[in-house]
């Protein structure tokens, strides 16, 4: 073969792929990754902010039950911290939503119990909370 036959073959006869194709494949697989890698953010994010609300509501139940303990008094307010950074205000106080029919029907009193918990940093302070009616019976 000659060197002017290696070179003069038709134009159907070129394989491989351009410059200008390889950098078109390149930026479309770049948009495709920077999707992808945002989605991924997104999501760990999302399971960052799940993991904790759970945690919140993991230290509302707790917190929760460990005032029931005390069911003596009608009043009652307590705060604190926890190690995580989670900040914690119960508060205890004599429900006025009922009829005064309802209650003589009850012999007991009813209290409203609220818990609020808050998380974060000042500028993406999240908060939770959560309340309750309980009955206190008289001491024997």
């Amino acid at each position: 073969m000659t060197r002017k036959q290696r070179y003069s073959l038709g134009r159907g006869a070129v394989s491989g792929l351009s410059l200008i194709e390889v950098l078109v494949a390149f930026v479309i697989l770049s948009m495709v990754m920077s999707v992808i890698l945002r989605i991924n953010a997104t999501s760990l994010r999302n399971h960052d902010t799940s993991k904790q609300y759970l945690k919140a509501v993991q230290i509302a139940q707790s917190r929760m039950v460990e005032m029931s303990t005390d069911a003596q008094s009608f009043s009652l307010v307590k705060e604190g911290a926890d190690s995580a950074g989670f900040q914690w205000r119960f508060v205890r106080q004599p429900h006025t939503g009922w009829t005064e029919d309802r209650l003589q029907s009850l012999q007991a009193e009813p209290v409203e119990e609220q818990i609020e918990i808050s998380w974060g940093e000042e500028e993406s302070r999240r908060q939770i909370s959560f309340s309750r009616i309980s009955l206190i019976y008289p001491s024997p």
